[in-house]
């Protein structure tokens, strides 16, 4: 089911012409990242897809319902965690909390349930009388995940969540990310770093100068720009004639003692040549699997390179 669609949606500031126009969805349950270069546009797409911002031309549906007609169920249903910090310094951690709470319109009651159990899911109890200005990078990443998710939302929309943190703090946020969407919230995600997209995402969105270029599976991204896998092995005997004829390899060459194989289905090769060697009574000594980069994917699908 699609929880949000847009139809050839175009959005202008002045005479700078943002998105131009843009087709997209975002299926019920999924983690989908819109990927792009700064000045691509992923902000002002996020903004759109929750009324802020008013496009020129185009459709946006919720649920299959006009979004201009639920505008208050979007409000209720949505969590936005801004690039840009939008909690208040001067305030501590639950006064924030609370603050972002009382405008989705909870009451005191829900207020104190929803946010204990976000101060514990979040790992910030023991920050809760901390003022916010004060907290570490990651500690007011996570801040602003919880400001976003009081309410309980159905839909998260995390703006460049891991930008500037370090490699440990990125792989915390990421992780916390896969677990409230295993919690059954969809979630949208923008960011220009590859690699969180693609251990993170079921869907990734390409947005190149207002336009979405593709959007699909990491493997369909790969598969389409005809980017193969590599899989580099070698067994105990050195001898590759029975798997090369067993398993009617086209594409591969022998490096010394070494076999190379390209393929698009690497996995299910590799568990193929482990059940040949087993039935051969032959030792793997060596199994290497190169995937292409998705950097390298992305810079063919816009032309440029990807910084």
């Amino acid at each position: 089911m699609d929880l949000i669609q847009l139809k050839g949606v175009t959005k202008r500031f002045g005479g700078n012409l943002v998105l131009d126009s843009v087709s997209l969805n975002v299926e019920e349950g999924e983690i989908l990242g819109i990927v792009g270069m700064n000045g691509s546009g992923k902000t002002t797409l996020l903004k759109v897809m929750v009324g802020y911002y008013k496009p020129e031309k185009g459709s946006l549906f919720y649920k299959g319902i006009a979004l201009s007609n639920v505008k208050k169920q979007v409000q209720r249903e949505v969590g936005f965690a801004a690039q840009e910090s939008s909690f208040y310094p001067e305030l501590t951690v639950e006064e924030n909390i609370s603050y972002f709470g009382s405008l989705y319109g909870m009451n005191e009651k829900q207020l104190k349930e929803h946010i204990e159990r976000v101060l514990v899911f979040l790992g910030l109890m023991s920050q809760k009388n901390q003022m916010a200005g004060k907290l570490s990078g990651g500690m007011q990443r996570r801040l602003e995940m919880a400001c976003s998710l009081v309410h309980d939302p159905k839909i998260l929309i995390l703006d460049e969540p891991t930008e500037d943190l370090d490699p440990l703090l990125r792989r915390e946020i990421l992780t916390l990310i896969k677990q409230i969407n295993k919690l059954g919230t969809t979630i949208i995600i923008t960011s220009h770093l590859l690699g969180d997209v693609e251990s993170l995402c079921d869907r990734i969105a390409v947005l190149h100068q207002g336009r979405i270029l593709r959007i699909g599976r990491v493997e369909d991204f790969r598969a389409a720009y005809g980017w193969k896998e590599e899989i580099h092995l070698q067994t105990e005997s050195g001898r590759y004639d029975s798997l090369i004829r067993d398993l009617r390899l086209k594409e591969f060459y022998v490096d010394g003692n070494k076999l190379v194989v390209y393929t698009n289905q690497a996995d299910r090769l590799v568990q193929a040549i482990m059940m040949l060697l087993q039935n051969e009574q032959d030792k793997l000594v060596y199994l290497d699997v190169k995937r292409p980069s998705l950097q390298d994917v992305f810079e063919e699908i816009t032309d440029k390179k990807w910084l």
